[in-house]
């Protein structure tokens, strides 16, 4: 019979040799896994529990419109301030709960635990600020969102990383289930947040807090290869060029931040796809990279076409998958002084969401939960041995204004 000591977290046994340690480690962790879960000190608080178990409010498009409308007058501000003061807390308690109701071997690891941190001290600061009943204040409250998100920038590639070093202690399909709940809950907190921050530094007559009523897809498909294309040159000497075409001059309403990371992401793949299969088959040039522009009565299509080779058959029903990539990996483990700029370059063409991602597999998954998120698609064709065919299709949020609830 072996004997157990116990400590504040869990159970140790005593007097074990290895042999012993092999024997009892399975069910050691078994134990762990079911009857333990991220408990510490700071989740015994009845004040997360209270707000974790209060309905949601969604707030509509259109209202982010009709509050964030020029000129931005006090009792609007004002209305908006209380809405997000009195909304995020519900929303952050609710992740706190999610986090807490992970197995205990899996909310213990360093990560996970870090972005554990950073919700619950989001969720007592929010909670914490005085009532908002004048501008001055309002003021000090938008500059503490802006805070927070930043804090938060690099949530998802923490999370990341921690789910691939606890990846053997849950299934694949709870940690996906988690995954998507978790993100699209994100975006809901971030927009709310950002909307708020917005509408005190707003400008432009045609952009209402975070929602550009004028968003070019070409303009945005331009800036977002001029800033790969760099990132390419400076780790692989060359790029490919870029071709847009299509209804060039069309504008649709939207989250332009959201496109922006979409674009950044299925570019990346599409530069590094075609450098690199050029390279492997000798190719004396980089063929072009098309993205062609179309505009429905209802929504906007974008294509990005490569000649990069496609994605080998048995991989192809893993692309949107979390953890899936084509990254080796120990692409990142190799640097020196020589070579630091090509590594700088590598990173930042394998970043996304505020931190590196790629060799995590994020990257595409990712970007099809901004796409859907306003009930769109995103979706790749491969022709393997040849190329890729991204097809992303974006709802003009103008036409859907009262249907779509964040």
């Amino acid at each position: 019979m072996i004997a157990f000591r116990t400590f504040r977290f869990g159970i140790f046994p005593e007097h074990l040799n290895h042999h012993g340690l092999k024997i009892i480690y399975p069910l050691l962790q078994r134990y762990i896994t079911q009857r333990y879960t991220t408990q510490v000190v700071s989740f015994y608080d009845d004040k997360v529990t209270k707000y974790a178990e209060q309905s949601i409010r969604p707030v509509t498009l259109k209202q982010f419109i009709q509050l964030g409308q020029p000129p931005h007058n006090a009792s609007a501000l004002l209305e908006s301030a209380r809405y997000t003061k009195s909304e995020l807390p519900v929303r952050l308690a609710r992740r706190i709960k999610a986090l807490q109701k992970l197995p205990f071997i899996v909310g213990t690891n360093p990560y996970i635990k870090k972005v554990y941190q950073l919700y619950f001290d989001s969720f007592e600061l929010i909670c914490n600020f005085p009532e908002i009943t004048e501008e001055k204040t309002d003021e000090k409250f938008a500059d503490m969102l802006a805070q927070i998100v930043a804090n938060h920038s690099e949530n998802i590639p923490t999370l990341a990383k921690g789910f691939q070093e606890c990846k053997k202690y849950m299934p694949a399909q709870d940690i996906t289930n988690f995954l998507d709940d978790m993100i699209n809950a994100r975006i809901g907190i971030r927009l709310i947040a950002e909307q708020h921050i917005s509408l005190h530094n707003a400008r432009d007559p045609n952009v209402i807090g975070i929602i550009d009523t004028q968003t070019s897809p070409a303009r945005l498909v331009q800036s977002c290869a001029n800033w790969v294309r760099e990132l390419c040159e400076g780790h692989y000497g060359s790029s490919p060029e870029i071709i847009i075409d299509g209804q060039i001059d069309t504008t649709f309403t939207y989250v332009p931040v959201h496109l922006e990371y979409i674009i950044s992401e299925v570019l990346k793949n599409a530069y590094r796809a075609t450098v690199e299969y050029s390279s492997k088959i000798k190719r004396n040039h980089h063929p072009q990279i098309v993205a062609t522009i179309s505009k429905g009565e209802n929504n906007i299509g974008i294509r990005i076409r490569d000649q990069g080779g496609g994605v080998a058959p048995e991989d192809l029903p893993s692309i949107f998958d979390y953890s899936f990539t084509t990254v080796p990996q120990d692409e990142d483990s190799h640097a020196d002084v020589d070579n630091i700029l090509s590594n700088v370059s590598r990173r930042a063409m394998q970043t996304g969401l505020g931190g590196p991602i790629a060799g995590l597999g994020y990257g595409l998954p990712l970007a099809r939960i901004y796409a859907t998120f306003f009930g769109g698609s995103l979706n790749l064709i491969s022709l393997h041995s040849y190329g890729c065919d991204l097809f992303l299709r974006l709802n003009d949020l103008s036409k859907s204004f009262g249907n779509l609830r964040i």
